[in-house]
């Protein structure tokens, strides 16, 4: 049976739980109207009945003993006439009052207000104790009644039987309770109008919110809620707006990103191209020109007879197999720079920044970097991006700067390598020209990859600096 109630209320509370916000605010009313209403009923009943049934017991009490004292010159006199008139007269006189009657020292009946009989079972429901009063509690045809004994003259002239009905004080509770029930209703209807006015105040902007919801998950950011409210819905609202703002923005963002990413692919695929077809120019018009010479002299050798044009010869090859391994290390060198390979980042750094303050008369670089990142190995992956991200913003500088000096910072810190490349020269409006520059977002790109992040500081006329990390 526990377990059937168990499951019964278990399923309630899920279909419950599965309905509008509306509906719950309206039954969480009535159950708090009857969770509040019952105990208010129960209460009210237990505590009129006591204070009910002892004001009867009291007011039996109180009517036996004005009988007694009243029946005590007639039952002397024996007036018997006179005795049962008076105790007619007093049920008469009070409604509560249902039955009178006395009775002598031997248990006989000598005066009663029943005209169709004595009933012979009442006088056993009360057993009379002379020098005690007696109340019980009967049922009657005329419903719940005291019966309360008083003595006459402490027991030595009889007892005095009276009989106190319930029934007008139940119905004065009947009354009560129906009036408290009334109430009830009223406020549970009062509570369900307040309740549902206020359950469209505030589903009415939420409603309106899981709509704009789903206009911005159907890709819609241009939705925008008008709510006008000071309150947490409006707050809920104005964050909404600014998170719809956001995600435009962010979405914006987004195409813009993957157009210069398309943009930066397929100028890495002709970058590609034109690498090959520049590698395969310099094969030809120089290697091959040098090995085809080479060969030439070579041939030659076998038609000298003097030693010394022999040796000459000998010395002109030398020298061309020179430069043919310099034209080959060069091309090796613009592909990937074998130091980097084989010593590190900090040391072709190095190299890259020396080759460009011996090839350059007007422009130097400094290089900074700390003990901790000198003798360093990292992942080849991350070095050749460092590598490369340091590459660009210097070919940056040179080309767009108009800087004479540049300064490089490399270092390690918290378990990331953090650089920077720094000019003074002429500098750029960074949120106009990071849109359209393939160098800016490939620099960005790569530390993105890596998992750390690249930020430009630059305005026109004040130089530009680069900051950026990559964690280990």
């Amino acid at each position: 049976m526990r377990f059937s109630l168990l499951s019964a209320a278990v399923s309630i509370l899920k279909k419950f739980y599965n309905v509008s916000l509306r509906i719950k605010v309206i039954g969480l009313v009535i159950f708090a109207t009857l969770l509040l209403g019952l105990p208010v009923i129960y209460f009210v009943n237990i505590d009129f009945s006591r204070q009910n049934n002892m004001q009867l017991k009291l007011m039996s009490l109180a009517i036996g003993k004005q009988l007694s004292s009243q029946s005590v010159n007639y039952i002397l006199e024996d007036n018997f006439y006179a005795l049962e008139k008076l105790l007619k007269s007093s049920v008469k006189s009070d409604p509560d009052l249902v039955y009178a009657f006395i009775e002598n020292k031997k248990g006989e009946v000598i005066a009663s207000t029943f005209d169709g009989g004595f009933p012979a079972d009442l006088l056993k429901v009360n057993s009379f104790n002379p020098k005690s009063l007696s109340a019980v509690k009967i049922k009657t045809n005329e419903g719940l009644v005291y019966d309360t004994a008083v003595p006459i003259l402490r027991g030595r002239l009889g007892t005095v039987r009276v009989g106190i009905s319930t029934k007008r004080s139940s119905m004065l509770l009947y009354s009560l309770i129906r009036s408290i029930i009334i109430v009830m209703i009223f406020a549970a209807v009062l509570a369900i109008i307040l309740s549902s006015s206020i359950a469209w105040w505030v589903m009415t902007p939420i409603v309106k919110l899981s709509e704009a919801f789903n206009k911005v998950k159907s890709g819609s950011y241009d939705v925008k809620l008008d709510i006008k409210r000071d309150d947490e819905i409006g707050m809920l609202a104005r964050d909404f707006n600014k998170m719809a703002v956001s995600l435009k923005k962010a979405d914006e963002e987004r195409m813009e990103n993957d157009n210069l990413r398309k943009n930066f692919i397929n100028n890495v695929i002709k970058a590609q191209e034109e690498e090959r077809k520049r590698i395969a120019k310099d094969l030809h018009d120089q290697f091959a020109q040098m090995l085809a010479y080479i060969k030439i002299r070579i041939g030659l050798l076998k038609n000298l007879n003097n030693i010394e044009e022999a040796r000459e010869s000998v010395a002109q090859i030398s020298e061309e197999l020179t430069n043919a391994l310099d034209v080959v290390r060069n091309i090796a060198r613009s592909l990937m720079p074998g130091i980097l390979e084989e010593m590190g980042l900090v040391c072709a750094v190095t190299s890259y920044i020396d080759d460009i303050n011996k090839k350059s008369l007007n422009f130097k670089v400094d290089f900074y970097s700390d003990y901790d990142i000198k003798n360093k190995r990292f992942d080849q992956n991350i070095e050749i991006n460092v590598y490369r991200i340091i590459q660009e913003a210097l070919s940056n500088v040179i080309l767009h700067s108009h800087s004479n000096y540049a300064k490089i910072n490399l270092g390690i810190a918290e378990g990331k390598i953090i650089g920077s490349v720094e000019d003074y020269g002429t500098g750029f409006n960074y949120g106009l020209i990071s849109k359209d520059s393939l160098g800016i977002f490939g620099m960005t790109e790569r530390a993105k990859l890596l998992g750390g992040d690249l930020k430009i500081e630059s305005k026109t006329g004040a130089g530009t600096l680069i900051n950026f990390y990559i964690p280990l």
